[in-house]
């Protein structure tokens, strides 16, 4: 993992969090590469992808050989106790070769390439340095405050120790790519394509276009994203959107592809390929957002640039001082100063920030929210002011009907006329009124000689009835004369109010206003909790915004704002020194999105524009998530820090151990493996996380 080799084939890009561990890199050379982007493939060997030489051995069966070896070793030591050059016949140089050489070229690479002075090579000069310590006691007889066996021992256990810990974490680590590789099994590998004989031939998935009708069988999984051309399902979606109730899908109905047909069988028509479905996309997305680092990091790789050397100059300075202050032997200094370049690798500490950033990556992508980078991970976590568009976002988009008001006739008869009259429209208004008609359960009558008013509305004839249906503006001087209807009209002009005639009198005005979200309200009550300041920026009136802001409980309200005044606003916020998140649907709003700090598209997996701008994209439209997010984040930095102080603490409490001889060489490393198992373990606690 931690060798970040660069692939020709893969247009030099690195592999998974390789990257972020190759300062350590103190693992052994791979076999296999879990998603090398070369073929296309998942489970491709590096070998046959990009050229690598072919290994022989698997990363188990180098460690099970290793630790027998040591064993031999340890127990010849112990009973047989070999003399002179025999010492130098030891089983422990087969841990040396195959968990040690490793280590050796990969910091002979990073010398050699790059001329940096890395982790490995600190590993490397201790157990150079600990095999020349055995060559000094077989050539000249002298083994001063030395080891109780041979040092090769000693530098084989190093090696081994040091693959070991690498190994367990590459398993830890592992368990954070797990939401990546559960997506990439949800794709599809064939597909069933209707041909111009109507019979269904079976193709690889990657062979669908655009316009392919596409038989979807029960039980099997959409292969890519379409629109329900025949028959009806229910599909769950919470692989891709974090819904954990199957939705019911019906003849017009949209599909993503990557989701599970649970009932029916349907027919879909394809709406793009498979490498552009939304499953495609969000895997791109969370790869891509594996490989961004995030500005903490940067400390840690500093850092960690400046440890090496420092390591080296400490141990120079450790065996001064244990030979001349401590008045030791030379040997035992010696053996001191190696154990310093041990303990010293940073490696827990550099593993601190990516670990971290993919087990909380890997934890959101769970629920349908896909964070871009470690960076934006970070703002998050500093958010203290949460904004948000009204249309789309705390609003449905879709407008409805929220009251009305009749003078001189029943309102059930005022309203079944006028969708009587709206019927046939496809106008949302139209179909806002039919809609509440039909939850008031009232019959609409059939209408004749429908007239369409271009721009104000429809009339036509409702069995005896003439009926006029239009804004109401054009109304105006009727209401004037209807005291009830005037004091109505003048409470709603914030909204969208029709008026309905009958027979050539105004008998009640019907108002429309856009629907708020169910989850706007206790997604904001939650983040005042927590001490977040809330607003809303919207092109609306006043009237309509203060409307919607009173009902979900917003700090503040900026209306009647064009897209610039957003962006100004947003400024405005940043200058009294708040950190920013902007909350969108991306329609309309995304250059507020990406004027803020940090921002989050609602419901974006369709809208290319949204999943570009936007730091977060959420994969649904529930804003109750947002609250999570945001103290997820924050959790994700806390666990960072903790990490780097964990593995500072324990590094330098090693280095005074080790300056005073409580630790050598072999419990060194265990001392170094254990810190990174450590930060590794803190890190996946992450991906367990339960979200409130």
């Amino acid at each position: 993992m931690h060798h970040g080799e660069e692939h020709n084939c893969c247009g030099n890009k690195k592999h998974g969090h390789e990257e972020a561990a190759h300062s350590c890199g103190c693992s052994l050379e791979k076999k296999e590469a879990k998603s090398c982007c070369c073929s296309g493939g998942h489970n491709k060997k590096v070998e046959t992808c990009c050229g690598g030489g072919k290994k022989l051995l698997s990363e188990g069966k180098i460690l099970w050989i290793s630790f027998f070896a040591l064993v031999a070793s340890f127990l010849i030591g112990e009973f047989v106790q070999p003399a002179g050059v025999l010492r130098l016949l030891d089983f422990a140089w087969i841990a040396i070769i195959l968990c040690g050489l490793p280590i050796a070229q990969s910091a002979w690479k990073a010398l050699r390439d790059e001329r940096k002075v890395n982790s490995p090579m600190l590993i490397t000069v201790a157990m150079i340095a600990t095999i020349c310590l055995e060559a000094v006691f077989v050539f000249t007889g002298s083994h001063e405050g030395g080891h109780g066996h041979s040092y090769l021992f000693a530098a084989g256990e190093i090696a081994f120790l040091m693959a070991l810990g690498e190994f367990l974490e590459e398993r830890t680590v592992a368990k954070s790519r797990a939401g990546i590789e559960r997506l990439v099994s949800l794709a599809p590998k064939r597909a069933e394509r209707k041909a111009p004989d109507g019979a269904f031939e079976e193709i690889d998935a990657k062979d669908i276009k655009v316009g392919d009708t596409l038989l979807v069988r029960p039980n099997t999984i959409i292969p890519t994203d379409g629109r329900i051309v025949s028959g009806a399902t229910s599909v769950n979606q919470a692989n891709m959107t974090g819904e954990s109730v199957p939705i019911d899908k019906a003849v017009g109905d949209e599909v993503l592809g990557g989701t599970m047909n649970e009932s029916g069988a349907i027919e879909v028509e394809a709406l793009r390929p498979e490498s552009q479905s939304a499953l495609a996309k969000l895997i791109e997305l969370v790869e891509e957002a594996e490989g961004k680092k995030a500005p903490i990091a940067r400390i840690a790789n500093r850092w960690a640039s400046y440890i090496v050397p420092a390591a080296i100059t400490l141990s120079i300075v450790v065996f001064f001082f244990a030979r001349f202050v401590l008045d030791t032997t030379t040997t035992d200094s010696f053996v001191r100063a190696v154990t310093i370049l041990v303990v010293f690798c940073p490696c827990a500490f550099v593993l601190a920030t990516p670990t971290a950033i993919a087990a909380g990556l890997g934890n959101v992508s769970k629920r349908g929210i896909l964070v871009k980078s470690g960076g934006a991970l970070e703002e998050l976590a500093k958010v203290d002011a949460v904004v948000f568009d009204k249309t789309g976002t705390l609003t449905t988009g879709e407008i409805a009907v929220s009251s009305f008001e009749t003078d001189g006739m029943d309102g059930d008869e005022m309203l079944s006329l006028a969708a009587s009259a709206e019927a046939f429209s496809e106008h949302p208004i139209a179909k806002a009124v039919t809609g509440f008609a039909q939850r008031k359960n009232l019959e609409a009558a059939k209408a004749e000689n429908v007239k369409s008013l271009v721009g104000t509305g429809v009339e036509c004839d409702v069995g005896a009835h003439k009926v006029k249906v239009a804004r109401a503006s054009v109304f105006e001087a009727e209401i004037a004369y209807s005291e009830k209807l005037k004091k109505y009209y003048d409470g709603e002009k914030s909204k969208t109010v029709v008026g309905v005639e009958i027979d050539g009198k105004l008998s009640g005005l019907i108002s429309l206003s856009d629907t708020i979200r169910e989850e706007a309200k206790p997604a904001i009550s939650a983040l005042k909790e927590k001490g977040y300041f809330t607003a809303m920026l919207t092109g609306d009136n006043g009237g309509a915004a203060a409307g919607v802001a009173e009902k979900v409980g917003l700090d503040k309200v900026y209306h009647s704002l064009m897209p610039e005044g957003k962006l100004a606003k947003i400024a405005e916020l940043e200058g009294e020194g708040k950190t920013v998140c902007m909350v969108g649907d991306g329609v309309n709003d995304a250059p507020a999105l990406a004027s803020a700090n940090c921002s989050i598209a609602m419901a974006a997996l369709g809208n290319d524009v949204a999943i570009e701008t936007a730091d977060v994209a959420m994969m649904t439209d529930d804003l109750r998530k947002i609250p999570s997010l945001l103290r997820f984040a924050k959790q994700i930095i806390f666990t960072i820090k903790s990490n780097m102080l964990l593995s500072l603490a324990i590094s330098f409490a090693a280095i005074a151990l080790s300056a005073y001889g409580y630790l050598d060489p072999v419990l060194g490393a265990l001392v170094h493996n254990a810190s990174s198992v450590l930060v590794v373990t803190n890190s996946a606690r992450l991906l367990k996380t339960r979200w409130k």
